[in-house]
Formats: structure tokens, C-alpha cells, sequence
């Protein structure tokens, strides 16, 4: 592989080259067109096809386009650059999730094709990862803020759903596409084929993906590799106004823990996902009636398994103040086996009614279920061979949350500009803990099986959202908004003790919902060569879950964390207001095409015993850059020049502050077609050109330094 000096090298020959060909060749150039979003149609609000334009709530969204063209290694990172989203990695290079409006990942609801990827075992701080394969989609809609009733609104953060391709306008159309990357080393190749023929809609798809491990300015980091693979297919039939679908898609991943253990906390630490596989199964039906009333009725239902293998492994001495011990050795291992089998229903009819009013009704069933069996071995030995003592403990569980839920949403255009939209959502929920057990041995004794205690809980909940738009101004629509966010405790935060680093969390029954209040006002503005979408934004959440240090509740078998062990249980302890303002703009007057997309966010916790602004989050990130398109005979060259950074942020939500550096890095990309229809495409992208040593403030794993990754693509 070459050296980072060798790509420096040849990213300042590129350059150049670039420079030079648009000096002497004076070629005809004609910038990037901004996206129409007149033309761009988005489902995420409103269940049905609508642009972009007329959304009431703020959408970004990655097309087709834009993902053939990307050569990240990770889904999550094309979707860094959104105003209001970060990336986070709960130190899995494998397994980024993406963070909304300072909310994390666990608050974020994951749709693909409208159905919900629930995730059981989830924690306060991170969620089911972005499970799919990447050359199935056509397109990623990304809603700020829970303002969609229709899809749910279990979430705080927002909505992200990832939309598949269906079928094409021609019988056989489809792509393939090969990335390699010097950051990890690694290769990632996939395919997707699609078309229509007759009444039958098909897609077929696959990938696979290895990497290896980071390259930092600091060299390369171990235990950051991780591999990925996917398939997935998609049938559909339709005749006269019926149409059918079949959706099958499978994705799995393995990934595996970086720790900095350069202080020497640790003897031995190790934390390693060897399997994590989403399995689903998807039914579509639509019946486009087309009446005076009734315009559709549409039905979907699923069958989903997600299964994880977590095997970690730590090792620890501490020093104790005794002449008989000494030190004591402390070894620790835990693993886990757990599935997921979710099913869910959802039944929708839209209706015309009179005054200008649509109106969409339905309803939504839904089931986890999961089981999951623990083994955890804990050896304690003295430094003086004073005793060595060897626990094994076995554990059980099967649980269970159901979810019924009925929604409404009506939009009435008041007047030729004004447009107004109301919805709201009734949530039933039950969770309970169906079976159970564990079984201790001491130094190869056995002790009793004990018998877990079933338990349950339910509650309901109803959630609304509204909002106002007004178009009366050439090229400008406006909007105002409201709406609620609803997150129910997991299984694992309800009925699940987990055991990780050596330390145990207990659950707690008696957890109540998080709950927040969204405010939004935002304007569009697309003329005079000019494309500007802004938003204003703020967030008032209570109830939220974390973690807590034990002192001896019964909840926590009488534990008390100390520096031998740390013992934690899930607690409502935290109250958190987020102010923010989000703004992307693009011109295209000039040869070249300046943008800026960025973000500015202010959050406060408070609790019984916080109340903080230093919350983590930078004051400001973003993305500012140029971008150029050459015009020639033979090819098309695109090239986008950037940079991305934020600033520094400080956490005092812990024991001690962490303090997190601001960062910038230089980037530049090419994109050139070519071909007699621009069939193929090779893609370069230079990433922190000045081989900057950084870390964002959410994640865990140092970022890259300087690489180089290129990806070749054929579309037919």
C-alpha cells in the first residue's frame, strides 16, 4: 500500500492537473444543478409520493445518485454531512449509528420501507446500527424531529427510512460497483440488478465488504477491522389498480472493540460482536381506488429476526491493602446469545373529502419477542496464592412487548397558500418478562437454579403533530411545526441484567417512557440560482433513561459500586432541552458552485443531581466547499473541494469532564463519467489531506489520516 507522503503527492498532482486542464483548456462548464425540490418526492410524512418542496417537516435526502457515487466504508458516514446528524461508533468501527438534533442513536427510529427495525437489546446510548445493504436502495429520506404520525413516532432524534428499489422502466437495468480504501485497507464490492417486465417488478442485490483496520496518523489502530455482506430481493405483480410485493433482504456483520489502553487500565480487554444478522421478510399490498372518497388502501406486514453473538473479555489488578492479598487478579468473560423475532402489521386508507381535505387513517400491530442466554465466568486469584476462586453463572431469559397503535392525519388547504396538517397517534404497549432463570457454581460446585420472578408492564400513549405552511411568496415556502416523541424502555432496560467490562447493569420494571415536546420553524427558498433550506429548532425532553451507580437498592441485589466492581441499574434521572439551527445553501451562478450545510446546537441536562450545558456536543459542525463540473468530449469531471469541521466540546454528564479538541479537515473529490450513456464511473476521494490527528466528540475510534479511496462503477 502506498505511503501517506506517496498520496500526498499524488492528491497535489491531481489537483494541479485539475487546475491546469480548466486553465488551458477552456472547456464548456456547466455547474452542478442544485436538486429541484419541486421534482425530488419524498414518502416519509405523508405515507404517499409528495415533493420535497411542499414537506411540512425538515427532510434531507441521499438519492440514488449519491450513493452510487460514494466511497465511504460505512453507510452512517453518507450521511454525515446532514445538518443536525453525527456519526457514532460505541468504539465497533463496524457498527456506526447516526445520532439527530443531539439525540442518541437509541432515539432514532430506523424505517426500511416504512417498517420499523426495532431493537430489544438496545442501551441509553446506542440502537440497532444501520442494518442494510447499501446497493438495494434507491434512496435514504432523513426527517428531523418524530414529526411523522404515520410511520411512528418512537422516536426523539428523528426518522431515518430507507427506501428500496422497486423495479425499473425497462426489463433489465442494474449496477455494479467495486470501492477500495487506504484508510482500512479494505475492498468492498456489490451489485443490484432491477427491472420490469410486463405486469412483474423484480430486484436483486448483494455486497460484501472488508476492512481492515484504521489507519491513524498515529499508524493503524488494532482491533478495528470488520466485515460486512448482504442480500437482498425484491417481486413485485401488479394489474389494474392492484399491486403486489415481495420483499426478502438479509444482512450480517462482524466487528469487534477498539480500546485506548495506553494509561494501562486494563490487563487484558476484549470486546468482539462475531455475529450480528438481520433476517426479514416483507408482504406489500396497494389497491389504488381512485374514487371520489376513497383514493388507496394499502397494507403491509414482516417477519424480522436479528441475531448477535457479544463475547467480551477483561482482566484487571487491584492493589489491596492487605499483607495476606496484596494485589488480586480479577478476569472476567461474558457471552452472550440473544435473538429477536419481530412481527408487525400495518393497515392505512387515504380518503378525499370535502374542502379541500386529505385525510389518512390506520392501524399498526407489532411483536418482539427475544431470548437470550448469558454465560459469564469471573475468576478472582491473589497475588500470594492466598485464594483462587472460579464463578460460572448460566442465565435465561424470554421476553415479550406488543404495541397496538391507531393513527390519523389531516391535511386541509385553507386558502390557494395556505396548507394545514394535523395527525395523531394512540399507542398501547405491554411488555413482560416471560421465563427466566439462573444458575451460579462456586469452584466447580453447583448451586440452585433460581427462578425468575415474571413480571410486566403496559402503558399507553397518545402523540400528535401539526403543522402550518404558507407558499404566498414567489419561490419561498414556509413552514411551522410541532410534534411529540415517544421512546418506550426496552426489554433489556425493563426485565435484562447485562454484564460488560466487568461490570453489571440491572434493569428496572418501573421505568416510565421518554417523552419530549419538538418545536420547528423553517423556510425554503429556491430562485434566482439560488437553493436555501433553514430551520430553527427546539427540543424539550423529560424522563430520560440512564444509568446510575448502585448503594445497595434491592434493585441492585444489594450491590454497591465501588472500585472492585461496578455495579449500575436504568433510572429516569435526566431532563434535556436542546435549542438549534440547521441551514444548507447552494449557489449556482458561477462557474463554480459554492455550498455550506452546518449546524448550530446548545443542549442542556438537568436532574436531580445535574444541570449542565457541557453536555458533549460541539456548538457548531458543518461542511463548506466548491463544486466543479468539466464538460468534455470523451468524459464529465466532477470535482468538490471541502471542508468539514466542528468545534470543541465538553461533557460534565460523567465522574470527571472529557474535553473534546474542535477539528477541520481538507477533502477534495472527483466523479467522471464516461461511456456513450456515461455508463461508467470512476470515483476518487481524497480525505483529510492534511493528515490532521482528530476525533469527533461521538466517537469512541480516532479518525483516519490521510486516505485515498477509489471506487469503480458500471450502470447498464
Amino acid at each position: 500500500m502506498s505511503s501517506p507522503v506517496s498520496l500526498r503527492h499524488f492528491a497535489l498532482s491531481v489537483l494541479s492537473l485539475l487546475v491546469t486542464d480548466a486553465a488551458s483548456a477552456a472547456p464548456v462548464i456547466t455547474p452542478e444543478k442544485s436538486k429541484n425540490y419541486q421534482d425530488t418526492m419524498v414518502v416519509s410524512v405523508n405515507r404517499s409520493e409528495s415533493s420535497l418542496w411542499q414537506s411540512p417537516a425538515t427532510i434531507q435526502v441521499i438519492d440514488n445518485r449519491a450513493l452510487q457515487t460514494s466511497t465511504k466504508s460505512s453507510l452512517a458516514d453518507d450521511l454525515q454531512d446532514i445538518p443536525g446528524v453525527e456519526v457514532t461508533d460505541n468504539a465497533l468501527a463496524g457498527r456506526k449509528q447516526i445520532r439527530i438534533r443531539g439525540e442518541a442513536s437509541s432515539r432514532v427510529l430506523i424505517l426500511i420501507d416504512g417498517q420499523e427495525v426495532t431493537y430489544q437489546r438496545a442501551g441509553q446510548n446506542y440502537g440497532v446500527g444501520l442494518l442494510i445493504d447499501e446497493s438495494s436502495l434507491e434512496r435514504i429520506e432523513v426527517i428531523k424531529g418524530p414529526y411523522s404520525v404515520l410511520y411512528g413516532s418512537r422516536a426523539i432524534g428523528g426518522i431515518v427510512n430507507f427506501i428500496t428499489k422497486k423495479g425499473g422502466d425497462k426489463p433489465l437495468a442494474g449496477v455494479v460497483k467495486a470501492v477500495y480504501n487506504s484508510a482500512t485497507a479494505g475492498w468492498e464490492e456489490s451489485g443490484a440488478a432491477w427491472g420490469s417486465i410486463g405486469r412483474f417488478d423484480y430486484r436483486v442485490n448483494g455486497s460484501y465488504s472488508d476492512q481492515g483496520d484504521r489507519d491513524t496518523p498515529d499508524g493503524r489502530l488494532p482491533n478495528t477491522h470488520f466485515r460486512n455482506n448482504g442480500q437482498g430481493v425484491w417481486l413485485g405483480y401488479h394489474f389494474d389498480h392492484h399491486k403486489f410485493g415481495l420483499s426478502l433482504d438479509r444482512y450480517k456483520l462482524s466487528s469487534q472493540s477498539w480500546l485506548d489502553n495506553s494509561r494501562g487500565a486494563f490487563d487484558d480487554f476484549s470486546v468482539k460482536i462475531p455475529k450480528l444478522e438481520r433476517e426479514k421478510i416483507g408482504l406489500f399490498y396497494d389497491y389504488h381506488a381512485d374514487g371520489d372518497v376513497l383514493k388507496k388502501i394499502h397494507i403491509d406486514a414482516y417477519s424480522q429476526t436479528i441475531e448477535r453473538k457479544f463475547e467480551n473479555r477483561v482482566a484487571i489488578t487491584q492493589l489491596i491493602p492487605s499483607p495476606m492479598i496484596k494485589a488480586l487478579s480479577v478476569k472476567n468473560q461474558t457471552h452472550t446469545h440473544d435473538k429477536q423475532y419481530t412481527q408487525g402489521l400495518t393497515l392505512q386508507s387515504d380518503f378525499a373529502l370535502p374542502a379541500r381535505n386529505n385525510l389518512v387513517v390506520g392501524a399498526q400491530y407489532q411483536r418482539d419477542k427475544i431470548r437470550q442466554t448469558s454465560r459469564v465466568q469471573t475468576r478472582q486469584t491473589a497475588a500470594t496464592g492466598f485464594f483462587d476462586n472460579l464463578s460460572r453463572t448460566l442465565s435465561r431469559n424470554q421476553s415479550e412487548q406488543r404495541s397496538v397503535s391507531l393513527y390519523a392525519q389531516n391535511e386541509w388547504r385553507l386558502a390557494d397558500n395556505w396548507v394545514w396538517s394535523f395527525g395523531a397517534r394512540q399507542y398501547w404497549l405491554s411488555s413482560r418478562l416471560t421465563d427466566g432463570d439462573a444458575q451460579t457454581s462456586r469452584n466447580g460446585a453447583p448451586g440452585p437454579r433460581i427462578a425468575m420472578a415474571k413480571r410486566s408492564t403496559n402503558d399507553n400513549q397518545l402523540v400528535t403533530a401539526t403543522s402550518l405552511r404558507y407558499s404566498g411568496f414567489e419561490n419561498v415556502e414556509l413552514r411551522a411545526a410541532f410534534a411529540q416523541g415517544y421512546v418506550f424502555p426496552t426489554l433489556t432496560q425493563l426485565f435484562m441484567q447485562t454484564s460488560a467490562g466487568g461490570g453489571i447493569t440491572y434493569p428496572n420494571a418501573t421505568l416510565k417512557a421518554e417523552r419530549s415536546n419538538n418545536y420547528e420553524l423553517g423556510a425554503r427558498y429556491n430562485g434566482n440560482l439560488w437553493l436555501i433550506d433553514g430551520a430553527m429548532y427546539y427540543s424539550d425532553a423529560k424522563d430520560y433513561i440512564a444509568t446510575r451507580s448502585c448503594s445497595g437498592e434491592a434493585l441492585c441485589a444489594g450491590n454497591f459500586s465501588s472500585s472492585r466492581g461496578g455495579y449500575y441499574y436504568y433510572a429516569n434521572v435526566d431532563r434535556a432541552s436542546t435549542w438549534g439551527l440547521e441551514l444548507t445553501a447552494e449557489y449556482n451562478g458561477w462557474a463554480v458552485s459554492p455550498y455550506l450545510s452546518g449546524n448550530i446546537l446548545r443542549r442542556q441536562f438537568q436532574g436531580a443531581a445535574i444541570d449542565t450545558w457541557k453536555t458533549g456536543e460541539p456548538l457548531a459542525t458543518g461542511r463548506m466547499g466548491i463544486r466543479h463540473t468539466l464538460i468534455l468530449d470523451a468524459l464529465n469531471v466532477t470535482s468538490d473541494f471541502y471542508l468539514r469541521a466542528a468545534a470543541s466540546a465538553k461533557d460534565n454528564t460523567g465522574k470527571n469532564e472529557v474535553r473534546y479538541p474542535g477539528w477541520a479537515t481538507l477533502n477534495l473529490a472527483f466523479n467522471t463519467e464516461f461511456g456513450a450513456d456515461d455508463q461508467y464511473q470512476v470515483n476518487l476521494a481524497l480525505n483529510n489531506l492534511t493528515n490532521k490527528r482528530y476525533r469527533t466528540a461521538h466517537e469512541s475510534i480516532p479518525a483516519a489520516g490521510f486516505n485515498a479511496a477509489i471506487g469503480l462503477v458500471w450502470t447498464f
